[in-house]
């Protein structure tokens, strides 16, 4: 339904749909009965996981072994470029001579470790330990977070297909059962969460709505139409024109968008409830007549049907021109639908009618309306404005979504388990990051190092608890050059010669160790180091796109007004939230949903007074439709109602529906207002249900539109013979 307006929020949402995030899952096995979990369980865990067809590969977050090899063998021959991101700060610490007899000291201490046999290569490439010293930050913010509770073990698993493939429901299906068949003996609990994991949720429960509200709402309207028309031959006819028109719709947008979204078909099933409506005023009208005279008779309506297929696709169509992408897709495939079905209905199903039979439309209650409001008519619209007099008061009370998820509360169980996996792995806080853009890699790097400096200061002064960027694993090719630069200058005879002497007295080889032969070397690139294991601990910070390249830097517990207010000064970075750019959106779809519905209501009156030449004619058509909106505004400010986008959405498209009441009452084509208001009745029906039976759904977007539109065109069809004054015989 929704997609980002700039380039940072596209690329963004381009990533959560088919990038890295996309394919990983984060799992979490926790130990129900036992003390903590079993490493031994853990890795044959992984072995099974990894033989999963898709599964790329599978690891610990705390797994670094593969890492370390790294670190050692290609951060080593650069240890002269990675040391510092401030050179000026760090080099004459380093090279005094208390400095230089610690880094001896250290030395001595690790080449006397267990880990020696790896270091001896990177001391004689660094004997200064440099491609070391920015990541020893790394490993207190590691060391940290290894002390989670024993009880809990983490898993990353990735994917080679994007989270929003069909084959993610296989996959974690194939998890699962990989999980139940080691854990035979074992009392472990398996939890997961990820894209993929919302992608799946998300695609059943679309998938579930279709079918339940696809086959409510065929079975409703067949009985309702049986119940109407009381004809099996005619119920089969109409609805294999519906089956006809679906296709087309189906067909349509599959050629215009290259596939149809599973919401598409669900928002589009109550399409069929407004294309009935012209066969259902054709056959009301020509069993009230001779055979022979309902080719006539239908033709005599068809100018009313095609101005009321008219205004119903200038809703739909100002639908796709808003920019919901979602709505973009509903747009095609709804005016393909009502267009086929005007078609058919005129130079199709007139010919389709061979019964002999005659069925006048009677529904007492309908034609009990109708004459109520013939008679009290002035009383009636005078109690109609108070109503809306005192409805003006209240629409400043109406109370506007802010929170877009609360379009989506139905997968807030995910939402819930997603936090606390999260929690148990890292203080990182999910979806509040510092976002940096820049033309290409470098351009980003060199800002995010501008970044640091100023998050430093915010974790001295208290308002940020830590940060995770991309340095160490990442410098820009400017700032090495500078630190290669800045440690040519100290690399003096004397800084040499004290080096040598703390090396002595450590008693190790100054023959071996004392040269200090720090060459200059091209710089290590990004696409370098995304070729090594490493790749897997930032390729989810850095989105390198075709004409932009973001940067995430994510952080731990923070103050978000004083980051935002440090980065101001700083172009091309800003503080991100997810829930902050969902609620801009909400409110930038909303201001949209505002305009979009003007423009659709302008482009119908236009329509309106083209045809009538009349703007009291315009405006009596058009008010009921408008005037049910409205009653719907209302209650809702009475009530609380939180209005979203969705809601503008569904006004839309009561105005757009209940306009072809407007259009029938008001012209009264077959000359007996009557009959045209039992037909106006059976179409409203079959247009409430279709609608309606999207209350079954479990989808909060669709529940909206179905209370919002069901509600309106049933108001709609209610004010027509209250707004409209119109004789028994009144054509155009």
């Amino acid at each position: 339904m929704i997609a980002g307006d700039n380039a940072e929020e596209i690329l963004l949402a381009s990533e959560m749909q088919s990038g890295t995030l996309s394919r990983r899952y984060l799992l979490s096995i926790a130990a129900v009965d036992e003390s903590e979990v079993s490493s031994h369980f853990i890795r044959r865990l992984q072995n099974q996981l990894k033989a999963i067809d898709g599964v790329v590969d599978v690891w610990s977050p705390g797994q670094q072994s593969k890492v370390t090899n790294t670190i050692q063998q290609l951060y080593g021959g650069y240890g002269g470029a990675f040391y510092s991101l401030d050179p000026d700060q760090y080099l004459p610490n380093i090279f005094s001579i208390q400095g230089l007899q610690q880094k001896a000291t250290i030395l001595k201490k690790m080449l006397l470790s267990p880990q020696a046999p790896m270091l001896k290569k990177l001391a004689l490439q660094d004997p200064l330990l440099l491609s070391l010293s920015g990541f020893r930050s790394l490993g207190e913010q590691m060391q940290q977070s290894s002390f989670q509770d024993r009880r809990y073990r983490s898993l990353v698993l990735e994917t080679s297909m994007a989270g929003l493939a069909p084959a993610q429901g296989r996959i974690q299906t194939a998890i699962y059962d990989s999980f139940k068949q080691l854990n035979q003996s074992s009392s472990y609990l398996l939890e997961m969460t990820g894209v993929p994991v919302f992608a799946v949720a998300t695609q059943t429960l679309i998938q579930g709505d279709i079918t339940k509200v696809s086959v409510f709402s065929s079975i409703a309207l067949m009985l309702l139409f049986l119940l109407i028309f009381r004809s099996f031959a005619v119920l089969f006819q109409v609805f294999s024109l519906l089956a006809i028109v679906i296709l087309g719709s189906i067909l349509s947008t599959q050629l215009f968008f290259g596939y149809v979204h599973g919401m598409t078909v669900a928002i589009g099933s109550t399409l069929v409830g407004i294309c009935i409506d012209y066969p259902i005023h054709a056959i009301a009208h020509a069993q009230s007549v001779i055979p022979q005279k309902r080719t006539a008779v239908i033709a005599k309506i068809w100018p009313s049907m095609l101005l009321g297929g008219i205004t119903t696709m200038i809703g739909y169509v100002a639908l796709g021109l808003s920019g919901y992408p979602g709505f973009q897709q509903v747009a095609v495939y709804a005016a393909t639908g009502i267009l086929v079905s005007l078609l058919l209905t005129r130079f199709v199903f007139p010919g389709l009618m061979t019964s002999n039979s005659r069925h006048a439309l009677n529904v007492p209650i309908v034609a009990r309306w109708a004459l109520f409001c013939q008679r009290f008519r002035l009383w009636l619209i005078s109690g109609l404005f108070l109503l809306l007099g005192a409805g003006f008061f209240s629409l400043n009370t109406l109370h506007w979504m802010k929170d877009m998820q609360e379009l989506t509360p139905e997968l807030d169980y995910l939402k819930q388990k997603d936090k606390q996996i999260r929690a148990r792995i890292t203080s990182i806080e999910p979806g509040r990051f510092v976002l940096i853009t820049g033309k290409n890699i470098e351009a980003a790097l060199q800002k995010s190092e501008q970044v640091y400096s100023v998050l430093d200061q915010l974790k001295q002064t208290g308002e940020l608890a830590d940060y995770f960027g991309l340095y160490p694993w990442l410098l820009s090719e400017k700032k090495q050059q500078q630190n290669q630069v800045a440690l040519a200058e100290f690399l003096t005879i004397d800084n040499i010669e004290r080096w040598q002497q703390a090396l002595a007295k450590q008693g190790l080889s100054v023959k071996r160790l004392g040269k200090l032969n720090y060459q200059t070397t091209k710089a290590l690139t990004y696409q370098q180091v995304m070729d090594t294991a490493v790749s897997k601990l930032i390729d989810s910070r850095v989105i390198v796109g075709e004409q932009q390249t973001i940067i995430m830097i994510w952080l731990s517990d923070h103050q978000p007004e004083a980051l935002q207010l440090a980065l101001n000064k700083i172009e091309n970075a800003q503080y991100f939230s997810q829930r902050d750019m969902l609620n801009n959106m909400t409110q930038d779809y909303t201001a949209r949903a505002k305009k979009l519905l003007i423009l659709g209501l302008s482009l119908i009156v236009l329509v309106l007074l083209f045809r009538y030449k009349s703007v009291l004619k315009t405006l009596q058509t058009l008010l009921p439709a408008v005037l049910a909106a409205f009653l719907i505004l209302m209650l809702w400010s009475y009530t609380g109602e939180a209005i979203s986008f969705l809601h503008l959405v569904g006004f839309l498209l009561v105005i757009a529906i209940c306009v072809d009441y407007g259009i029938f009452y008001q012209e009264n084509r077959g000359g007996d207002i009557n009959l045209t208001y039992q037909a106006m009745a059976a179409s409203m029906l079959t247009s409430a249900l279709a609608f309606g039976s999207l209350i079954t759904a479990e989808s909060t977007s669709l529940r909206i539109l179905a209370g919002v539109v069901a509600i309106g065109v049933i108001l709609g069809f209610t004010l027509c013979p209250i707004i409209i004054k119109t004789g028994n015989n009144n054509q155009i």
